[in-house]
Formats: structure tokens, C-alpha cells, sequence
């Protein structure tokens, strides 16, 4: 009774599958009606038959809009190193009226070196080295598995069973093969 079920389930599984290749709608006939169709579908007093038939055109192109005014870039522009005096004194003489005097120069501040700007900070205490973690067995991981290298929180291991990074998050290292394979082990101390 079971393989008969399976059977008709079969078949009309196959029938939805090969009623699929009978066309998309309104694309012609054969499978998907790429390359069956002899002449476009489209209705024939569309636009897009009309231009495929070589009717005439019967759109207007599109005109310029002669009410839009752009702004004027009557301006030179600014740069971008420009700092905040000279952009002030360059709006200054864009408003001033034509004719008038030019205002006397403001006193341009003197660069100077950033070096020379910043006090010397005092040379800090040396800080401890971290303990090299390179050889470190694994433990929860394949025999032979050790650390290679890296921070007190990523890292790098190496074994037999294949290399990749490792995470320390607290008490746990999350391993992450280079194979995909991720485990989750305790971290060595």
C-alpha cells in the first residue's frame, strides 16, 4: 500500500515538474519560449510594437525647463585647507560693493611646527611584556595541539589535526580551524 502511495506521489510530482517547461506566461511556447516565439508578443497597438514595426514616433521628446535657474558659481571655490579666517575674509570681500576700498590685511598667524606646539610628555614607566603564549598546550583539543603566537585574546594554534585562530574569553578558547571546524575548550593557564 505504502509503495503504491509513493508511487502516485512520484508521478505527480514528476507531472508538476515537466508542466513547468511549458512556457512562462504569455513567453511563447517550448521550454521558457526562449527561441520558439516567431513575433513579439506585445499587443499591437502598443508603443513598443509601434517603434519594433518601424511606426512612426509619435512622443514628444523632452524639452529643457528654461524656469529652473541653477546658482550662479560667481565665487572661487573654497579650498579644502582652507581654515576659518580666510574663509570669513574671503565672504568679506565677496559682499563688499564693487568700488569700494579693500580693508587693510588681517595679521595672518604664524605657522609654526606641531612639534614644537605640544609639550614633552615624560617618558612613561616600561610596561611588562606578556608572557609569550607559544607552545602552550591545548588542553580539550587533539594531542600535540599548542598555541603559535598572538595576543592575551586572539591567537594562532598548530597541531596535527590542522592549524587556525583562537579566541580567549575568559576561562574558555574558542578554536577555529582552518577547516571550518569550530570547538570550544578550555584555555590553558
Amino acid at each position: 500500500m505504502r509503495r503504491a502511495i509513493a508511487g502516485w506521489a512520484t508521478l505527480a510530482a514528476c507531472g508538476l515538474l515537466v508542466s513547468g517547461c511549458g512556457g512562462f506566461s504569455g513567453s511563447g511556447t517550448g521550454f521558457g519560449g526562449f527561441g520558439t516565439a516567431r513575433a513579439p508578443m506585445a499587443p499591437a497597438e502598443s508603443y513598443t510594437q509601434q517603434r519594433l514595426s518601424g511606426g512612426a514616433d509619435t512622443v514628444q521628446p523632452l524639452e529643457v525647463d528654461t524656469s529652473v535657474q541653477w546658482p550662479r558659481d560667481t565665487l572661487e571655490r573654497a579650498s579644502v585647507f582652507e581654515t576659518e579666517e580666510e574663509r570669513r575674509a574671503r565672504e568679506r570681500q565677496a559682499r563688499r560693493p564693487p568700488g569700494s576700498p579693500a580693508p587693510a590685511p588681517a595679521p595672518r598667524a604664524e605657522r609654526q611646527d606641531p612639534a614644537a606646539i605640544v609639550d614633552r610628555v615624560p617618558p612613561r614607566a616600561v610596561a611588562t611584556p606578556e608572557p609569550d603564549r607559544r607552545g602552550q598546550a591545548i588542553p580539550g583539543a587533539p594531542p600535540g595541539t599548542v598555541t603559535t603566537g598572538g595576543t592575551d585574546r586572539t591567537g594562532t594554534f598548530g597541531g596535527p589535526a590542522g592549524s587556525g585562530t583562537t579566541v580567549r574569553d575568559g576561562g574558555t578558547m574558542t578554536l577555529m580551524g582552518a577547516d571550518g571546524q569550530i570547538r570550544t575548550v578550555p584555555a590553558p593557564r
